[in-house]
């Protein structure tokens, strides 16, 4: 039978991910950032894609770990495409009911990191004047295309979480002064923002100018108004400018001797000598909600723009007709606004089922995290557990198994293999740390193991030949195979040092 992921399963995945990273103590979640692999890969510059096997993800991944740090609630984003405005570009108008809309470029961000929703693209066109406004309202530009300003991307988010390929996003919850919660809060459940023209349709007419006399629902039209009776009727007459303006009537009758249009009722305000008018085809706005009007703009015949005057409320659906006396083939759509209305939601309304961290490995993390070597792998770790069963809860982890050497005939070198001579374990060397002057004692850190190495025992480092005692062992921070690895990613080397940071951003994508 036929069925569908939805975009809002996919963000619902999303959210329980990232409400993974702030939940409350009791719930026991702890997700960490781990890094590993210090040995080359077959072609380091490209290296291979990962494989989601019971082996892989259990163990043969672990025994290459190096260390983990915590991943924070502050160190996560929900994320959507970078989508760069610029001019001369075409951007897709939302609608309710495209369904490839997030693959489109819908929304924008600009060089002072303003993000914009675009609800309409007039007819089609290229967007040739940057939105700058950070009004609560729809804006229309120069050039026909009306944006909803969404918000602004902080100094610190945009530090934090922006690449060169996503934006953060996030929905505010409280108010912190800034214009996306006042946007947030002034957003309307159901409020219609355009009406978009799919069809302009031909033979239909207007005419505007200043009314020449006023006498209760007896609006006398300029001079250059139609000389031919009737041929009005059925056309609104929107009053846009002086008294009264932002009001619209339909025209029940016309005489063109006299230049008469009677409306179908009087105006609230009435309108005056001084008050200009637009006569077009009558735009009728039917479905779920209420209150929604407008009026169409004629061009040569064609219908080119139809303008709201009011958006209404608590639209579900709505659709459009377009009638006239003269005119056929018209078509528009007013798309209904995501639930609460545009700009209640950046999070759901931008698609934003994305989930990106950042977190900053600093040097050696108080002694914690191995230097002067490299790693190939990152990736996530859920829930490890100490050596003891214990729940590990610590900001940093060396996930190394320490070696107290002594008896050393030499250096070691980095990525080489080390044998027991007796016990026949062998591991990956990753660092090597002198503890006397004469460099004849140290502390070896190693991964990658297989086998027991046991105290007292010689070992060798394979390449270089140079052989140790083992004093001490000393077991790595966490358990082996504790806890889910829920992502891996394979990367070119990245070369550690003691004064160096890595800010390691990754995206998980729904």
């Amino acid at each position: 039978m036929p069925g569908i992921v939805t975009s809002k399963f996919r963000l619902h995945n999303a959210e329980q991910f990232y409400e993974a990273f702030s939940e409350p103590a009791s719930i026991n979640t702890r997700m960490y950032l781990f890094i590993g692999r210090t040995r080359a890969w077959a072609t380091d510059s490209n290296p291979p894609t990962p494989t989601d096997t019971f082996g892989g993800t259990n163990y043969i991944s672990w025994k290459d770990l190096i260390a983990a740090k915590r991943i924070t609630a502050s160190d996560v984003s929900y994320a959507v495409r970078r989508i760069n405005w610029a001019n001369n570009t075409f951007y897709t108008a939302y609608t309710d009911n495209n369904p490839n809309l997030s693959s489109n470029n819908f929304f924008v961000v600009t060089d002072t990191y303003n993000v914009y929703k675009c609800i309409d693209n007039n007819n089609g066109s290229n967007s040739t004047v940057k939105p700058t406004t950070t009004t609560t309202s729809t804006v229309q530009l120069a050039d026909g295309y009306k944006w909803k300003f969404m918000y602004s991307i902080s100094t610190a988010d945009a530090l934090k979480f922006l690449t060169t390929n996503y934006i953060p996003v996030k929905t505010l919850i409280a108010d912190d002064s800034s214009a996306q919660w006042d946007v947030q809060q002034a957003a309307s459940n159901g409020t219609l923002e355009a009406v978009l023209v799919t069809n302009g349709g031909s033979g239909y007419i207007s005419t505007n100018g200043t009314i020449a006399l006023v006498n209760s629902a007896a609006i006398t039209l300029a001079g250059s108004a139609s000389g031919t009776d009737d041929i009005y009727n059925g056309s609104t007459l929107y009053i846009r400018s002086g008294l009264g303006a932002g009001q619209i009537k339909e025209i029940t009758n016309y005489v063109g001797a006299t230049k008469v249009a009677t409306l179908n009722s009087a105006f609230t305000i009435s309108p005056n000598t001084s008050s200009g008018y637009y006569v077009g085809p009558k735009v009728t706005i039917s479905g779920d909600g209420s209150g929604a009007s407008a009026y169409a703009n004629v061009v040569t015949g064609a219908i080119d723009k139809v303008n709201l005057i009011s958006g209404g409320s608590n639209y579900g659906f709505a659709s459009v007709t377009i009638s006239a006396n003269s005119g056929t083939s018209a078509v528009a759509v007013a798309p209904a606004p995501p639930y609460g209305g545009h700009g209640a939601n950046p999070v759901e309304e931008l698609l934003a089922h994305n989930i990106m961290m950042n977190v900053k490995l600093t040097g050696t993390e108080s002694n914690t995290f191995i230097v002067n070597n490299d790693f190939r792998v990152v990736g996530i770790l859920k829930n490890p557990l100490l050596a003891n069963g214990a729940q590990a809860n610590s900001s940093v982890y060396d996930l190394t198994t320490k070696l107290t050497l002594t008896s050393v005939s030499g250096t070691f070198q980095n990525d080489e293999l080390l044998s027991g001579g007796t016990s026949g374990a062998s591991a990956r060397i990753l660092q090597f740390a002198n503890t006397n002057a004469s460099g004849n004692a140290g502390i070896l850190s190693i991964s990658t193991i297989t086998g027991s190495f046991s105290n007292t025992e010689t070992v060798t480092g394979n390449t270089s030949s140079i052989t140790a005692t083992i004093s001490g062992i000393n077991q790595r921070d966490l358990q082996d195979a504790s806890g889910k690895i829920l992502y891996i990613e394979n990367r070119p080397p990245v070369t550690r040092a003691s004064d160096q940071i890595e800010d390691i951003k990754l995206i998980i994508r729904y």
